[in-house]
């Protein structure tokens, strides 16, 4: 691990941290726009998960002394050994991840890194939108009014944090450990430890879930070909188009309605009883302690059977 000394001495300002498993067309136009950034005081690793592709050409092939190649002996089917791979690799004062089928627009490492510099805070994250094949989705940014970092997600490709934070609050878990979200646990750890997280008000991350796109099963050009091309043209129009997209989608999802079909009642219905449930259990878990026997090793088994599921919808070998 990069000591104190080594990450003040000559160092770049910003680690950006990507982990990879066969992935090389979208790792490709990933990297590019991380070359694209208006902010270049940063050095990226490019972890494999022990990659079998032409991952590693892809990153030497653009030929920039900034990025380093580094594959894991073996596949731990998981971003967690990645990621702790390169946080002990990091020089940066900061660290920031870019998931290898996202894409940043340029001013995203500046704008966070301003704000991070300027707040003092441990860890900022920008406005991300979620693409699926039919357009925008989502978009994830700060906590609802009344909601705080311990029930609030948000994805690793709009984060920067202090390379003290995992000094401070460990590397990244082991899913097999756990029972939610590696990544929901970093911030929530992050959370508890009494650690800064603020919202920075810019968009900056494009992702695209490899759920949606069933990634690892696709064929032909990437998703993210045509958006990095409108990147490289206008990113300020894709901005413009994408959040209109994201403004339409959000009127379909949540436009008020007078009188509502059967079938929209019902499944708001549904998910306002699961939102309920969920609401309603969560404190109770942790009243009686998520790591007591039996309830652990219960969660955790749901949690393993939830991830072979999403492996098994984005097109990956199950879990061994």
């Amino acid at each position: 691990m990069a000591s104190q000394e080594e990450r003040s001495a000559g160092g770049p300002l910003v680690t950006v941290i990507t982990a990879t498993y066969n992935s090389s067309a979208t790792l490709a136009l990933t990297l590019q726009s991380l070359l694209n950034q208006d902010f270049s005081d940063f050095e990226a690793w490019v972890v494999g998960d022990h990659c079998t592709d032409d991952s590693e050409a892809v990153v030497a092939a653009l030929g920039d002394r900034r990025l380093n190649w580094a594959n894991l002996p073996q596949n731990s089917a998981s971003q967690s050994a990645p990621n702790n791979e390169g946080l002990r690799r990091a020089r940066g004062r900061y660290v920031a991840y870019l998931g290898h089928d996202d894409l940043w627009f340029p001013w995203h490492l500046s704008a966070l890194v301003q704000h991070i510099q300027q707040s003092q805070a441990d860890l900022v994250h920008s406005l991300c939108l979620l693409v699926g094949p039919g357009g925008v989705q989502n978009a994830i940014g700060p906590p609802r009014n009344g909601a705080s970092y311990d029930l609030h997600f948000t994805p690793p490709s709009s984060w920067l944090h202090s390379r003290e934070l995992t000094d401070q609050i460990g590397f990244w878990k082991n899913p097999e450990t756990i029972s939610w979200g590696i990544d929901y646990d970093y911030t929530m750890r992050a959370h508890y430890a009494g650690k800064r997280l603020e919202f920075v008000p810019t968009l900056g991350v494009l992702k695209f879930p490899s759920l949606l796109w069933r990634a690892y099963d696709r064929t032909g050009a990437p998703p993210q070909l045509p958006y990095w091309q409108a990147i490289q043209a206008d990113p300020q129009q894709l901005v413009r188009r994408v959040l209109l997209e994201l403004a339409i989608a959000d009127c379909r999802a949540a436009a008020p309605m007078q009188r509502k079909p059967l079938t929209i009642a019902l499944a708001d219905l549904r998910e306002d009883f699961r939102t309920a449930r969920e609401a309603l259990i969560r404190p109770l878990f942790d009243l009686y302690g998520r790591d007591r026997w039996p309830l652990t090793t219960i969660l955790r088994r749901r949690f393993r059977a939830q991830r072979q599921n999403l492996r098994r919808s984005r097109g990956l070998p199950p879990l061994p």
